[in-house]
C-alpha cells in the first residue's frame, strides 16, 4: 500500500501544471458544444480544382487513450484524503468522457457516493454532479434534485437546466412553490420559470402571469415569466398581450417584447393580427422578434411586409424577410431577392446567394433569378458583384463571363477573386486572351501580400489556362517555375499543374528538367514548397517525362503524387495507403508514468 501511496505522489506530481487545461467541468462542458471561431478567410469558398485533379488522401491519424488511464483515474477517484486530486480527477473523467473514452461510467457508483455523503466538500459535489450530467445520468434525476435543493444556487445553477432540458418533472413542485416565494432570489427564479416551461406546467399559469403583469417586478423576471407563459399557454393570451404592448408606464418597446414572448406558442388570428401590428413600431428589436414569431406562424404572414421590412438597418428583419422570399418561391419576389445579395451582412448575403441557387432550380424561376442576379452583377457595389458572380457561375449562365473579365480588376480582392474562380468555371475559350492580358499585368511583388486576393486570384486563371489547355499562357506561366516565396500560396502550385496540362502527353525538354530541379530541392537552406514539388511529380508524370522515373522514385514513399506519376508512366500499382496512425491524447494533469 505504500508503494501504490508512493506511485500515486509521484504520478500527481508529474504534470500538475498541466490542471489549468481542467480548471472547471463546467466551462469544459460549455466548450464541448461551443463552435470554434476562426479568423474569416474571405477566399477559402473558392476552392482550386489543382487539389482535386487528381486528389491524393491524407494518411489518417486517429486519436487514442492510453489504456492505462481509466484504471489510474478510477484508483484516484476512491482517493479522498486527497480532495483536490479527487476533485481534479472527476473533471478529467468527464472531459475524458465528452472527447469520446468508453468505459468511464465505471465512475457513477463512486460520483453517486459523493454526492450522497454530507461532508463532501462543495467544489467536489459541484464536480461530480457536473460529470453525472456529463453521463446524461438521468435515472439519477431524483438524486440531482435533492442535492440541488440541498446545495443551493452554486450546485442548483448546474444541476436544474440539466433537469430541464432532460424534461424531468423531479422539481416541478419545487419550481411551482418557489415562483410564489417572495425571498427567492433573482437567479433562482429564472432557474424555476425555465424548468416549468420545459414542463408545460398548467399550475405555473397564475403566477407566472402575475409576474408578468407586476409593474414592480424586475424587467429581466417579467421577461422570462411572460417566455415561460407563451411555453405554456398556446392560447387565451391576446388580451393580456395587447395590453402590455400598449401600456404608457413602460418604454414602448419593453412591453411589446413583453407581449411577443408572451404570443410564443399561439397561432391563432388574433395573435397573428396584434403581431403584424407590432411590426409597424419604431423598434427594430420589436420588429425582429415579430416578424420571426410570425414566420414560425407561416412565412406568408411576414410575405405582406416585406417590401418595407427588407429595408430595416437590422440585419435580424433583413434575415427574416430573405427567410421568408426564400420560402415564397414566387416569381415576383426573385428580384427583390436578389438586391440582398449586396447586403453589408456577410452571413446574410451568402444566405441569399444559396437561397437564389436553390430557386433556380425549378425551372419557372431560373430565368427570372438569371435576369435579377445579372442586374446586379452589372451594378457597381462590390457585395453585390462578388455574390452575383457565385451564383451565375454555379448556374452555369455563359453570358456573365465578359463582366466577370471586366471584375478582375475591381478594386476589392472578393471580387478580383470570385471573378477569376467563375471565368474557370465557365470555361470560355473567347475570354482566354483577355484573362491572359490580365494575368500578364500582374505585378507580381504584390502577390505576397495575403490580403490583396492576387495570390487567389492568379491561381484560379492559371488554373482556367491549364483546364482549357490554353498554349498562349506557356511563357506567363514559365515566370513562376524559379524558387520564389514572395510569389503567394497558390500562385506557383498552379502555374505547375496547369503546365503539365497544357503540355500533356508531349515531353517538353526543358520545363521537365526545370520541374525536376524543383522536385529534388529537399535539402537547400531553404528547401521548395511540399505544394509545388507535388505539381511538377503530377506534370511531369502527365507529360510523360520518363528520365524523371529515377527521381519520381526516390520520393514516392513519402509523397504521394510520385507514386501515382510511376503509376501513370508505367502502369506500376501505387503502393496502398498505410493503415490510419495511432497517436494518443496528450495532456492529461494525471497520466501513466511511461514504460521504460
Amino acid at each position: 500500500m505504500a508503494a501504490d501511496k508512493s506511485s500515486m505522489k509521484s504520478i500527481h506530481q508529474k504534470s500538475f501544471s498541466r490542471s489549468l487545461l481542467l480548471a472547471s467541468i463546467t466551462l469544459v462542458i460549455c466548450l464541448s458544444n461551443a463552435t470554434l471561431v476562426c479568423a474569416y478567410n474571405p477566399f477559402e469558398e473558392y476552392d482550386m480544382v489543382m487539389y482535386e485533379r487528381p486528389a491524393f488522401p491524407n494518411v489518417d491519424s486517429v486519436e487514442v487513450f492510453s489504456p492505462g488511464l481509466k484504471p489510474l483515474w478510477l484508483k484516484a477517484l476512491k482517493r479522498k484524503e486527497d480532495v483536490e486530486l479527487q476533485r481534479m480527477v472527476i473533471d478529467t473523467i468527464a472531459i475524458a468522457h465528452l472527447k469520446g473514452m468508453q468505459g468511464l461510467d465505471e465512475a457513477r457508483p463512486e460520483l453517486v457516493s459523493i454526492l450522497e455523503d454530507p461532508d463532501s466538500r462543495l467544489d467536489v459535489v459541484r464536480s461530480a454532479a457536473s460529470a453525472l450530467i456529463a453521463f446524461d445520468s438521468k435515472d439519477k434525476a431524483e438524486l440531482l434534485a435533492k442535492i440541488a435543493m440541498q446545495r443551493k444556487a452554486s450546485v442548483a445553477q448546474l444541476i436544474e437546466p440539466a433537469l430541464a432540458s432532460w424534461k424531468s418533472s423531479v422539481m416541478e413542485e419545487e419550481w411551482n412553490s418557489r415562483i410564489i416565494d417572495l425571498d427567492a432570489s433573482h437567479s433562482m427564479l429564472l432557474l424555476a420559470m425555465e424548468g416549468l416551461a420545459s414542463l408545460g406546467s398548467k399550475k405555473a399559469i397564475e403566477p407566472l402571469t402575475a409576474i408578468v403583469k407586476n409593474s414592480r417586478a424586475n424587467s429581466s423576471l417579467r421577461m422570462a415569466a411572460a417566455r415561460a407563459l407563451g411555453a405554456i399557454q398556446l392560447s387565451g393570451l391576446v388580451e393580456v398581450a395587447r395590453s402590455l404592448a400598449d401600456e404608457s408606464s413602460m418604454p414602448e418597446a419593453f412591453g411589446a417584447l413583453l407581449a411577443i414572448e408572451l404570443l410564443g406558442g399561439h397561432t391563432d388570428e388574433a395573435a397573428t393580427g396584434l403581431l403584424e401590428e407590432l411590426l409597424s413600431r419604431p423598434s427594430t428589436a420589436v420588429q425582429a422578434n415579430a416578424a420571426g414569431r410570425l414566420f414560425e406562424i407561416d412565412f406568408n404572414l411576414v410575405d405582406r411586409h416585406v417590401d418595407e421590412l427588407i429595408l430595416s438597418s437590422d440585419v435580424n428583419v433583413r434575415r427574416t424577410c430573405v427567410q421568408t422570399m426564400i420560402a415564397k418561391r414566387d416569381v415576383m419576389r426573385v428580384s427583390l431577392l436578389a438586391k440582398s445579395l449586396d447586403d453589408v451582412n456577410p452571413k446574410l448575403r451568402r444566405d441569399v446567394t444559396t437561397g437564389l441557387i436553390s430557386l433556380a432550380e425549378e425551372s419557372d424561376l431560373r430565368d427570372q433569378v438569371i435576369e435579377s442576379v445579372t442586374d446586379v452583377l452589372n451594378e457597381n457595389g462590390w457585395r453585390g458583384c462578388e455574390q452575383a458572380t457565385v451564383v451565375l457561375t454555379k448556374l452555369d449562365h455563359k453570358p456573365a463571363g465578359r463582366r466577370m473579365v471586366e471584375l478582375l480588376s475591381h478594386e476589392r480582392a472578393e471580387v478580383k477573386v470570385a471573378s477569376a474562380w467563375g471565368l474557370s468555371r465557365l470555361r470560355l475559350k473567347e475570354l482566354l486572351p483577355d484573362m491572359l492580358e490580365y494575368a500578364q499585368s500582374v505585378d507580381t511583388s504584390a502577390l505576397a501580400d495575403p490580403n490583396n486576393g492576387l495570390s487567389d486570384q492568379v491561381s484560379h486563371l492559371f488554373i482556367a489556362f491549364g483546364d482549357q489547355q490554353y498554349r498562349e499562357a506557356d511563357s506567363v506561366l514559365r515566370t513562376y517555375i524559379p524558387k520564389s516565396f514572395t510569389l503567394g500560396l497558390h500562385s506557383r502550385p498552379a502555374a505547375m499543374w496547369a503546365l503539365g496540362l497544357i503540355f500533356e502527353g508531349e515531353l517538353n525538354d526543358a520545363l521537365a528538367k526545370k520541374m525536376v530541379e524543383r522536385l529534388n530541392d529537399v535539402e537547400s537552406l531553404e528547401p521548395e514548397d511540399e505544394v509545388v514539388r507535388r505539381m511538377c511529380a503530377v506534370s511531369l508524370a502527365r507529360m510523360d517525362a520518363n528520365f524523371a522515373l529515377g527521381d519520381l522514385r526516390k520520393y514516392a514513399d513519402s509523397m504521394r503524387a510520385c507514386a501515382w506519376g510511376i503509376e501513370k508512366m508505367t502502369g506500376e500499382k501505387a503502393p496502398p495507403l498505410p493503415p490510419p496512425s495511432q497517436v494518443e491524447i496528450e495532456g492529461w494533469f494525471l497520466s501513466p508514468i511511461p514504460a521504460g
